[in-house]
């Protein structure tokens, strides 16, 4: 459609300009971000996981809750049956009603003590061993409560032959090792649970980008393959030591609240920080042609009777956001801005 006057040059008519849907006009002002790329990983926050071990070893005899489920705190995960459970609270009982009657005698002691009866040395004798047994009974109470076990029932004899192990938080099991009949020793992690509510974004940032960054920042990630679907967080800190190896800081970015119910631990993810917004002249990407590693635009220089010349010139161009692109070039004017690919094909 177009008929080149002289290399560079295109003369169209003003029918050929208007049929093609052409639009002449300066560069607009487009808002555009500054952004430091990284990659990174959901994970819980310190108080948004846990490890479920046990305080005794026993028997798994019932297991109530599965991988995937979600659970309330307090909630019971599994009981567990044990001779070491029926022995801690034989020994709870058999110290507590030591400890009335050393009670009783520290009472009657201390009586004759007084009345110079007893002995200083005996009633000091006495008042030790007191003071261990209390010692001895408030710690043993103090392990049947972390076992969920009333120690006033065994003071009045009752004995339970197993225990509840209960959820510390509320969250999803994400981890189940345990079958039943199983036997568990102490302190070993048969179970783990993540508070989605409090997951959080972990990103990796290389050193040289770290100058760039400051705490309160936007970050938008989303799932490889899943660029669609964004997600938004705030950065909240910023490490202070680089990985030798990686040349990396870690830094933890605060995940927007409505996003976690489809978030889940230890996902990858790919992210971008925004770490400013500037004003900056654009054109459309159409408007751009690429050649021996420049930009080039047209521009109108001169309209006779029914003709529209324009003239291809090289552009520094910048960072390209949304379909625009940055123009470094000061006082562009008559830029022809859309319908461009006419030209091109026609040159």
């Amino acid at each position: 459609m177009a008929n080149q006057v002289r290399p560079g040059e295109i003369a169209i008519t003003r029918e050929q300009f208007q049929t093609a849907g052409m639009v002449i006009g300066e560069p607009p002002v487009t808002l555009f971000s500054n952004e430091v790329f990284a990659r990174g990983t959901i994970l819980p926050s310190v108080s948004g996981s846990s490890a479920i071990g046990t305080l005794v070893p026993g028997r798994v005899k019932e297991i109530f809750h599965a991988v995937g489920d979600r659970v309330k705190g307090s909630e019971p995960l599994f009981s567990l049956e044990g001779q070491e459970i029926i022995a801690l609270q034989e020994e709870y009982a058999e110290v507590f009603h030591q400890l009335a009657l050393l009670t009783a005698n520290y009472q009657r002691h201390k009586a004759l003590s007084e009345e110079q009866v007893l002995a200083r040395k005996e009633f000091q004798l006495t008042e030790s061993e007191l003071k261990v047994m209390q010692a001895r009974a408030g710690g043993l109470r103090a392990r049947l409560k972390m076992l969920y076990i009333d120690p006033s029932a065994v003071e009045s004899g009752i004995i339970v032959p197993q225990i509840m192990i209960r959820s510390p938080i509320a969250g999803v099991i994400t981890r189940q090792d345990l079958m039943l009949g199983q036997y568990v020793e102490p302190m070993v992690t048969c179970m783990e649970i993540v508070d989605t509510r409090k997951l959080q974004l972990t990103l990796s940032i290389f050193e040289k980008d770290l100058a760039a960054l400051a705490v309160g920042q936007q970050v938008e990630f989303h799932v490889p393959g899943q660029e669609a679907q964004v997600f938004k967080a705030t950065i909240s800190r910023i490490g202070s030591a680089i990985d030798p190896e990686e040349k990396t800081v870690s830094c933890r970015a605060t995940i927007q609240q409505e996003n976690h119910t489809t978030l889940v631990s230890n996902l990858y993810v790919e992210a971008k920080i925004i770490t400013c917004h500037r004003e900056a002249r654009a054109v459309p990407e159409d408007a751009l042609q690429r050649d021996q590693d420049r930009d080039y635009i047209w521009i109108l220089v001169d309209e006779k009777d029914d003709q529209l010349l324009f003239r291809k010139i090289p552009v520094q161009t910048g960072v390209t956001r949304g379909g625009y692109t940055e123009v470094l070039d000061e006082n562009l004017d008559k830029v022809l801005l859309e319908g461009a690919y006419n030209l091109w094909t026609g040159e």
